[in-house]
């Protein structure tokens, strides 16, 4: 919600249509509140999916597995435990299906269509290396994403003034090292320099007296990750993750037919924290697992700024704790079986404090894949995973208190899936 110090200055007067441009501004405001939001869905906006490469596991083990160079990713501190460099690339996509169900929305909200389609597409691609040095130490390369989206509602969704399709992409270029104290335990380090970009559309309303209205902002973010690697022996391996929050200030344009101003929207990458085990049960078996806490109670406002005008939106977020387990199985000498189930709980289940860019709930990922060795060098392995969002709801009220006080209500149905294929050469 904005500060209720804003509210009557930006809302009483927008009957006259554009009087002036501290009017201009705050009609702006109205709109600009979906900017400051990351647009993903459930879980927020963090997507170990864009990086980690476990996804046929559904995560689970990716801190205690040495296997390619998505280690430099994963966790830089199990890099001790190559011998020689190696090489990965990974195609992905990622198809989702949101569908929202209107169930009485009122106001600017209420002439929309009763039910909305805002499922898209994007493709994803990510690289990494791992280069042994003198000594103890190992140095890893990896550029991949931690986060990002892309939802598209259209100009008849019922709170298009709001939003109508956003785009948020992150890039993370992490070089990191490994330090071995011995043959057991392994420690990393990794600098993260991350660039992050939004595009976003508002559709203009005439009832709301709203012109059509595009957001775009840009930011470089710097963070670090520590981690740790512990092999107990040939059967039992542990391994963390630590990585920093990482504050973005996108700073961009917000613009519309006649007007435009500078904007600066301020959004968080929380600190994580993952720890995973993978234990070999026979010789064909290996049981795996990990747990997860991300800190989204960081994110309790969204801060705006519009020239001179500070805003806010209350988000009141809450730490996230994930769990999962997952299983390979090797059913001949060159292919290998795998699956893994997650879960993670919600960071924010009051529908008051929904927002139509990221509806958040709690979320059920189900991963699947195999793993073919081509030869000695090169490793192929191919994934998928059913990605459950959850069925949260929305009660969002825009100008409360006032005559033009409005109501977007309505349930969210979403599922995402991700598939692609990841490629490991061992030099």
């Amino acid at each position: 919600m904005f500060n209720e110090k804003r509210k009557p200055a930006s809302w009483l007067n927008i009957h006259n249509r554009y009087r002036s441009s501290h009017l201009k501004v705050g009609l702006l405001a109205l709109a600009v509140t979906s900017v400051t939001a990351p647009y993903a869905h459930s879980g927020a906006y963090m997507f170990n999916e864009l990086g980690m490469m476990n996804i046929s596991t559904a995560g689970a083990g990716a801190q205690a597995i040495a296997e390619g160079a998505e280690t430099a990713f994963a966790n830089p501190a199990a890099m001790a435990e190559f011998d020689s460099a190696a090489i990965a690339f990974n195609l992905q996509g990622m198809v989702s299906s949101i569908e929202y169900t209107d169930t009485g929305s009122t106001g600017i909200f209420a002439n929309g269509e009763q039910q909305t389609q805002a499922g898209t597409a994007m493709p994803v691609a990510s690289g990494y290396y791992v280069q042994p040095l003198s000594g103890n130490w190992h140095f890893g390369l990896a550029l991949a994403s931690a986060g990002g989206s892309v939802i598209d509602y259209g100009n008849d969704f019922s709170g298009a003034v709001l939003l109508q399709d956003a785009q948020l992409t992150t890039v993370q270029l992490t070089p990191s090292l490994a330090y071995s104290v011995n043959e057991q335990l392994s420690f990393g380090v990794g600098l993260v320099t991350e660039f992050g970009l939004l595009e976003q559309n508002f559709a203009g309303n005439d009832e709301a007296l709203l012109p059509a209205v595009k957001a775009t902002g840009d930011s470089l973010g710097f963070g670090y990750n520590i981690s740790g690697f512990y092999k107990y022996n040939d059967k039992h391996q542990y391994g963390f993750i630590y990585r920093s929050q990482i504050d973005h200030q996108m700073e961009g344009d917000l613009s519309a037919t006649e007007l435009a101003t500078n904007s600066r929207i301020d959004i968080v990458m929380p600190a994580s924290l993952l720890v995973s085990g993978v234990h070999k049960v026979s010789s064909k078996t290996s049981l795996m697992w990990s747990a997860g806490w991300t800190e989204f109670s960081q994110i309790e406002a969204t801060p705006i700024v519009l020239n001179n005008i500070s805003l806010g939106i209350d988000r009141q977020w809450q730490d996230t704790y994930s769990a999962s387990i997952g299983v390979h199985y090797q059913l001949t000498d060159d292919w290998r079986l795998e699956s893994g189930v997650y879960y993670e709980t919600s960071p924010q289940d009051d529908p008051q404090l929904q927002f139509p860019d990221v509806p958040t709930g709690e979320i059920w990922k189900l991963g699947l894949g195999a793993t073919y060795d081509i030869s000695e060098q090169w490793r192929m392995q191919m994934y998928y995973e059913y990605f459950n969002a959850g069925t949260p709801s929305i009660d969002y009220t825009l100008a409360q208190d006032t005559a033009l006080e409005s109501t977007l209500k309505g349930d969210y149905d979403a599922d995402l899936h991700f598939f692609g294929v990841l490629f490991n050469y061992q030099f």
